[in-house]
């Protein structure tokens, strides 16, 4: 039985999926089964799959497009590692990710998903997202700060809390779920680049955004929720602009308006003690204010 699952979906993407299988193959950790779910694609990928004939490569082939949710999760029933690694069929882990992803596991048997920095296969800057669990959960708030193809997890505990992605949050389901396991697990973002993300006109980001944009919303207000808060509309939007980094600082009215939405937020915190209340704050001033983390 390997030590590691590396759960790859891939549906149309024969310009990228060879480059992504061959940086999971060439990883300087070796002790793992990589397996490759093509669904149903219809651009050559599925031929060009079927050509590797690595042994720890496990090719799964749907005859139609089932969609991600559902390849994830047979991925996850199909893993048989004690962690399990994603990774998208557009981009490019580094040669180390498995070594350094799998040793901090193991040290740190407490965590149970850990994510990891990036960059764009562009060449761009190293993005390190909040890197303790308190951070993490905080910001989860604001958006997804753990980078899905980068995240390993310990399949252990997949199997104790019974985890599959949740196909009512289409185009979001990875920010679902890190927001439904903040308050279960412990997690963690290794400030270290073990992924080349690679941006293009063919991501879910760019051809879904209104539905992802959507569901971001509904998980954003489940976690109000926890605070005894229903969001309006308007609030909504002010929480958009927020977490956008669009207020105005300079705009009297606008900053009025977001510093009351955030007060407000805190002051139902600090009843239901669902984030730390110190983070939170941190979280809205660094957001109102401009300054990413």
């Amino acid at each position: 039985m390997p030590r590691a699952s590396v759960i790859l979906p891939v549906y149309n993407n024969a310009a990228f999926v060879l480059d992504a299988i061959h940086s999971i193959l060439v990883q300087t950790y070796s002790d793992f089964e990589l397996i490759i779910i093509d669904d149903g694609s219809t651009d050559g990928s599925d031929f060009l799959i079927s050509q590797i004939s690595d042994p720890r490569v496990i090719k799964i082939f749907h005859c139609t497009n089932q969609g991600v949710i559902a390849t994830l999760n047979e991925g996850l029933n199909k893993a048989t590692g004690e962690y399990i690694l994603r990774m998208d069929s557009d981009d490019i882990s580094t040669p180390d990710r498995l070594d350094v992803q799998i040793s901090f596991m193991d040290q740190n048997p407490l965590i149970d998903v850990c994510g990891a920095a990036f960059t764009t296969s562009s060449g761009g800057v190293m993005k390190v997202n909040p890197a303790s669990h308190d951070e993490i959960k905080t910001w989860l708030l604001f958006h997804c700060c753990m980078c899905h193809p980068a995240i390993i997890i310990r399949n252990s505990m997949i199997h104790r809390l019974g985890i599959q992605y949740d196909s009512n949050y289409p185009h979001a389901e990875d920010y679902e779920l890190w927001n439904r396991l903040a308050s279960q697990v412990q997690m963690a973002n290794l400030p270290i680049n073990l992924l080349y993300y690679r941006q293009h006109n063919g991501q879910v980001s760019n051809q879904h955004k209104a539905i992802q944009d959507a569901t971001a919303r509904r998980i954003r207000q489940r976690q109000f929720s926890q605070m005894g808060l229903e969001l309006s509309d308007e609030e909504n939007q002010i929480m958009l602009d927020i977490l956008e980094f669009k207020i105005n600082p300079y705009d009297y009215n606008s900053y009025v308006k977001a510093a009351g939405f955030a007060n407000w937020v805190l002051s139902q915190n600090s009843k239901y003690l669902v984030y730390n209340q110190e983070l939170l704050n941190m979280a809205f001033s660094r957001c109102i204010s401009h300054l990413p983390y």
